[in-house]
């Protein structure tokens, strides 16, 4: 072989190589590709708001991902919003957890909404390291059909975001996430970000963001505000 030959095929397996390690780096699961997208989006969870479904990409909430619920107050009936597809996945067989809800949810309106309590997990981690691995575990677990967790005090990084983000997806999990309005101004991982009010007996609604589909449309749905007991607050 001569020196030309033996620099092509030096240079030919250094493309295969750079090749190979870009493969295995689009290969991991938080690298978003805009031209897999398309093979990459499953049909969602249909939220039993049909008009809602309508705005959502995947006409339901994205599985596999973290959707971001904005409110700024607990207690107008955000829950109500989850109740059919929180349903549909106890009835399943599969594992709902709630982790440090700021009030005690009321049992039987979940039950008339025909979730499955059983199936129903609450916790309560200490700090919010035990809490970021809670939900992290929980998520990747493969055993938990849908997370939902309120932000507390402290902010979480947007590493964190991505962490749980990243583990919503290997655990094919439901991850709802709330935190308060002011964390519209700040940017997020999260697939789907709804901000959420109360307006008499409705919820109004706005999409913040949403991969893969158009966003800022505002919708207004009822609600039921009977899904907490105000009198029992956990913190």
């Amino acid at each position: 072989m001569n020196r030309a030959e033996n620099f092509l095929q030096n240079n030919r397996l250094t493309t295969e190589s750079k090749q190979q390690r870009l493969q295995q780096l689009l290969a991991q699961p938080d690298i978003w590709q805009a031209a897999n997208e398309h093979r990459r989006r499953r049909p969602g969870i249909a939220t039993g708001y049909s008009a809602l479904d309508a705005l959502l990409a995947g006409r339901g909430w994205p599985r596999g991902a973290t959707t971001e619920l904005l409110v700024d107050r607990s207690g107008i009936g955000e829950i109500s919003l989850l109740l059919p597809a929180l349903a549909e996945i106890t009835q399943r067989e599969e594992m709902v957890i709630l982790v440090n809800p700021p009030f005690i949810p009321y049992a039987p309106a979940l039950a008339r909404a025909g979730v499955q309590l059983e199936k129903l997990l609450i916790l309560h981690p200490r700090g919010h390291r035990d809490e970021l691995w809670a939900l992290e575990q929980s998520l990747q677990s493969g055993c938990c059909g849908a997370l939902l967790n309120w932000q507390g005090r402290e902010t979480p990084a947007d590493k964190d975001l991505r962490r749980l983000q990243v583990a919503a997806r290997e655990g094919e999990a439901l991850h709802f996430h709330f935190r308060p309005g002011t964390s519209a101004a700040s940017p997020s991982p999260a697939a789907l970000r709804l901000q959420m009010s109360g307006d008499g007996d409705q919820l109004a609604l706005q999409l913040l963001k949403q991969l893969g589909g158009q966003s800022g449309q505002k919708l207004h749905l009822a609600r039921s505000p009977d899904l907490t007991r105000r009198d029992r607050p956990l913190h």
